[in-house]
């Protein structure tokens, strides 16, 4: 028998949320030694219990109470669950007493509303958006509504009813319309909006209501508006006004007459150069471009004269950056065009030197003239150098020439001149066209090509220019091949000793991957670089003396792109709806590992740029994700990467066990609860296999495990629940069930038998018995599995049939303890 006996009461408490709730637990010591106890409590945060006091002592029989305060945060959702008091002794861990107590935690109704946007202007409808936040801890039904003063608008509601769950937001659009006025200014009215709102508690099905209301404003406007009224009060007064001016300029035509010259002179205001703009005047834009690039010409001024005139300017304007120009304001006419600027020789429109050759322009009104686009070379500048040479005659045959910027053919059209080289090394390129942008080349066979970029201003010439002729008869050849040893064609190797770069291709048939760099002026000290897109650029130093040719130049390009793969499962078995995402290089994929056939459980990723770092995240229903972080490095020879095998691991798990009852044999239809403190589930323990169960599905975190049987008292274990491992099986003992036990004197039991019955006290003496049981030989009788914690009534009659009772007494049963009966005397008829 336990050495404490507890009674806690209440056993149902409503706890407010933010505030508490308490319990009394009112512990006996039935020991025969001096004791300490103290209280625990299950199913709840302990941060959430305040015990006090926290231990007591106790004499043998003495008895002492212990308050347990429970106070719940202001968000706890309005539930109903059970809680676990435990009173354990100090000296004894096997004394202990456990029961259960009702916490029903009420709801609480806080629900606010807000207006997105609190005002709208609009003519005949108006959107509001009514913010619904529920700050309470129970789901809240809500039914928005408006209200019109004026009694005016129509209010319609999308949707007319909402669900909020608790700590969230719903929105409700809101459409008001009508009550427009025809005229007048904007009118200001003010709607009253507001929810009405129902939360449902979990306690007696209780409902609690709250209306809120908030204010809207619509700023509407009228169908016709002041402006159209003030347009129209113009309109009249204009047509009056007219009428009044036509009557007065009729009678001054009767005493005026007009002449047919001054007609004449009144239209010319739309004439060429007239001084008087046009109603409907012309436009003539155009565009100013160097005659060496097509880029244009910024700064330069474009002038309009009139064909007769082309002494003062009519119209003028300057070119912006992309050279274009607009001269507007112009009227009927036909003009010539003078384009002029700093370093530039002028020339009239579109390419005549002076006035008497350029084309006539006609123009007429309300036209908007583009012309084409020209092409000013500007001033003609020098050119000039000198090249210097180790050996004077090396200058025989050396020639300079000059082409646009980006061409090197020189037998292309943007060929721009072309001299020879004095024996002296100096040369002079006469008449080039200036501003322009140029590239100066130095060729002679058998030497290095000597490369120069030259940009001219406006009128700007170039002197002095100094270039070095070098012998171009060095020579860089090899092999290129991937790093698995096959040839690799279509390889660019550049060759750059700063000045000069030369560049070639790797062969893409006969013999693949051979190159030569040809005419790379020597000596001179060389950077080559070895590049293919997806392969790593290497680059080599090379020295070349004067002549040599370095023939055996061999690299192998290493892949610049990798892949990984592996398999995805869940706890080794492949399942659906598994995903793997990479990230890392600037790249974000994902893909779907492979549910069935031969290569279920499988991934991969290919074309990876490497070098690089990936992150791969594992994820999928109902399991925990995980993340592996793998290095493509070519250098290391890690580009292609597989085995990345992940094993999921099951979101959630099952806790299951034996019940056993007394003696060590399985308890069946026992019942089992497992609670979180939110949510409680219940398992009865099953016939075959007898005493087993099992709660699947179950999310990581603290549980409590209760198995109880009418007449014991439950026995309770925390459960920690974790998704890495699976819970062991649990194996729980219950103690005996509540038994009446009892002795009938007064007869020879040998001889023959008495009944004795069990009543609810509500169904004695003529209602229906709990249970009937006989005399043994000894005169001794048991009632088993009773309900603890109940009163009975216990009767004896003189035999089975007999409708009348000998004798009864009532007595209460308490859990787990076969409590005696007192003893009857009878005395048979």
């Amino acid at each position: 028998m336990s050495a404490v006996h507890a009674v806690t009461f209440p056993h149902h408490v409503e706890v407010e949320p933010g505030q508490g709730g308490f319990i009394s637990v009112a512990i006996t010591n039935t020991a025969d030694v001096i004791d300490a106890y103290s209280v625990q409590v299950f199913g709840l945060d302990p941060t959430w219990v305040e015990v006090s006091p926290e231990r007591v002592s106790l004499f043998p029989g003495d008895t002492a109470n212990i308050d347990v305060r429970v106070h719940l945060p202001l968000d706890y959702p309005a539930s109903q669950r059970t809680i676990t008091i435990n009173v354990v002794s100090d000296d004894d861990p096997t004394a202990f007493n456990l029961s259960n107590v009702q916490l029903v935690v009420a709801p609480s109704a806080e629900t606010s509303i807000a207006l997105d946007p609190t005002m709208v202007t609009g003519s005949r409808v108006a959107t509001f958006g009514i913010v619904i936040t529920n700050t309470g801890n129970a789901v809240a039904s809500a039914r928005p509504f408006a209200i019109d003063p004026e009694d005016l608008a129509e209010f319609t509601f999308d949707p007319p009813t909402v669900i909020v769950p608790p700590g969230r937001d719903q929105v409700v659009r809101v459409t008001a319309k009508g009550g427009r006025a025809w005229f007048g200014q904007i009118r200001a009215r003010t709607f009253t909006f507001g929810v009405e709102s129902d939360t449902a508690g979990s306690a007696a099905g209780l409902t609690e209501s709250v209306t809120v209301e908030t204010i809207g404003t619509f700023l509407q406007r009228p169908r016709i508006g002041r402006w159209l009224i003030s347009l129209l009060g113009l309109l009249t007064a204009a047509v009056v006004f007219a009428a009044v001016l036509s009557r007065t300029f009729d009678r001054v035509v009767e005493q005026a007459s007009v002449t047919d010259e001054l007609i004449d002179a009144a239209l010319e205001s739309g004439e060429a150069g007239g001084a008087v703009v046009p109603s409907n005047p012309a436009t003539v834009t155009g565009t100013l471009t160097s005659a060496t690039s097509t880029q244009g010409l910024a700064g330069m001024q474009a002038e309009l004269f009139v064909s007769d005139d082309t002494t003062t300017p009519v119209a003028s304007a300057v070119t912006d950056d992309a050279g274009s120009f607009s001269l507007s304001s112009l009227g009927e006419g036909r003009y010539k065009l003078k384009l002029s600027g700093a370093g530039l020789a002028a020339l009239w429109y579109p390419a005549a030197p002076t006035p008497d050759d350029a084309q006539e322009i006609e123009v007429a009104l309300g036209q908007e003239l583009t012309l084409d686009p020209v092409a000013v070379g500007g001033l003609p500048v020098e050119v000039t150098g000198k090249i210097d040479a180790d050996n004077p005659l090396d200058l025989a045959g050396v020639t300079i020439t000059l082409v646009a910027a980006g061409e090197t053919d020189p037998e292309a059209d943007a060929l721009v001149a072309t001299v020879d080289v004095a024996p002296d090394g100096s040369f002079t390129l006469p008449d080039i066209p200036s501003p322009g942008s140029y590239q100066l080349l130095v060729e002679k066979p058998g030497f290095a090509t000597e490369r120069r970029d030259v940009t001219l201003g406006p009128g700007q010439s170039l002197d002095d220019l100094e270039l070095a002729l070098r012998p171009g008869n060095g020579i860089i050849s090899g092999s290129i091949s991937e790093s698995n040893g096959s040839a690799l064609g279509g390889v660019a190797i550049s060759a750059t000793d700063g000045t000069t770069t030369v560049e070639t291709v790797s062969l893409t048939d006969g013999a693949e991957g051979t190159f030569r760099v040809r005419d790379l002026p020597t000596p001179g000290q060389y950077t080559v670089t070895i590049s293919k897109p997806g392969y790593l650029t290497e680059t080599r130093s090379v020295a070349l003396t004067e002549g040599q040719e370095i023939g055996n130049l061999t690299a192998r390009l290493v892949p610049a792109t990798g892949s990984i793969s592996g398999r995805s499962t869940v706890s080794g078995v492949p399942e659906q709806g598994l995903t793997v995402t990479l990230t890392g290089a600037d790249l974000v994929r994902r893909t779907a590992v492979v549910s069935q056939g031969l290569a279920a459980g499988s991934y991969g990723f290919v074309g990876l740029p490497a070098p690089g770092t990936y992150t791969l995240t594992f994820t999928g229903p109902d399991v925990i994700p995980q993340v592996r972080v793998v290095d493509l490095d070519p250098f290391r020879g890690t580009t292609d990467i597989g085995g990345i095998d992940v094993s999921l691991s099951p979101e959630s798990t099952t806790v299951q066990g034996i019940v056993n009852a007394v003696g060590g044999g399985p308890a069946t239809q026992a019942t089992v609860t497992l609670s979180d403190g939110a949510t409680t589930r219940t398992f009865l323990t099953a016939d075959d296999p007898a005493g087993r169960f099992q709660f699947s599905n179950v999310k990581p975190g603290a549980y409590t495990l209760t198995a109880s049987q009418i007449g014991t008292d439950p026995v309770v274990v925390l459960v920690n629940v974790t998704a890495t491992s699976a819970t062991p099986n649990l194996n729980l003992q219950l103690g005996a069930q509540a038994s009446l036990s009892g002795r009938v004197d007064g007869f020879d039991p040998a001889a023959q038998s008495v009944t004795l019955r069990l009543f609810d006290p509500a169904q004695f003496p003529n209602g229906v018995a709990v249970a009937t049981v006989e005399t043994d030989a000894g005169g001794n009788y048991t009632f088993t599995s009773l309900e603890a914690q109940k009163v009975f009534v216990v009767a004896v009659y003189a035999s089975a049939t007999a409708a009348d009772p000998l004798d009864s007494v009532s007595i209460e049963t308490e859990p787990s303890i076969d409590k005696p009966v007192p003893p009857f005397t009878v005395t048979l008829p």
